[in-house]
């Protein structure tokens, strides 16, 4: 089964995407993903020249200082507590810090000798923009890999009965100071929190998004 963070939606369209996060028009196509899973490509929002872009990153962090990708484990969760104590994530943490635009995530709970998938999603808003970090490694000839990862802290009220983890969501007041490379580590720890319970709802899916070919609406529609 996925760990923490690691299976999330974005229905988002271009245009609703370039008005949500103040963005110059992404040029290149967005396709729904109802089961988007570690390894797969994603989409991020990051800072350029004072403006805010659309890119497109691999889900797995991948530092600088790796010398061969294939033989390093890539992290697709950063947890909020340790980002300036790990090699993996202090440089990003500095400054790399972008949004993962996304409509929901799935996290699944212990019941009995089972998992249930829930499926977790704003109350009002229509999208949630989790906490990233991104690295532009360079490899032997000169290609670049955009990679990113998603920085997890402890459980709010409505989590807490589900896992014992949860995506940091920012809100909208604190984008600036997330995205801004000038914002020091000590300016934005203080946004790696839970996001109130109050604005966010649950409800039990099919265990059918646990396998990861399983794509498509009816993954996020409530069971009994």
């Amino acid at each position: 089964m996925p760990h923490m963070c690691g299976r999330y939606t974005f229905t988002l369209s271009a245009a609703n995407l370039t008005e949500a996060f103040g963005l110059v028009p992404p040029g290149f196509a967005i396709r729904d993903g109802y089961n988007i899973a570690p390894g797969q490509y994603i989409i991020i929002v990051r800072p350029e020249g004072g403006r805010r872009l659309a890119d497109v990153a691999f889900w797995g962090l991948i530092p600088a200082w790796v010398k061969d990708p294939n033989e390093f484990s890539k992290p697709i969760n950063a947890r909020a507590e340790t980002l300036t104590e790990k090699p993996t994530f202090r440089a990003a943490f500095k400054r790399k810090r972008v949004i993962v635009p996304a409509t929901g995530f799935y996290e699944w709970q212990v019941q009995g000798k089972g998992k249930q998938p829930f499926y977790i999603h704003p109350k009002d808003e229509g999208f949630f923009a989790f906490a990233g970090l991104m690295e532009d490694w360079q490899g032997p000839n000169g290609e670049v890999m955009i990679s990113a990862c998603i920085i997890t802290t402890g459980p709010n009220s409505l989590m807490a009965d589900i896992h014992n983890r949860m995506p940091v969501i920012l809100p909208k007041e604190t984008w600036d100071l997330w995205l801004d490379p000038a914002s020091q580590p000590r300016e934005v720890q203080p946004l790696l929190v839970p996001f109130p319970s109050d604005r966010m709802a649950a409800h039990p899916v099919s265990p059918a998004v646990g396998n990861v070919r399983s794509d498509g609406p009816e993954l996020i529609l409530p069971v009994a």
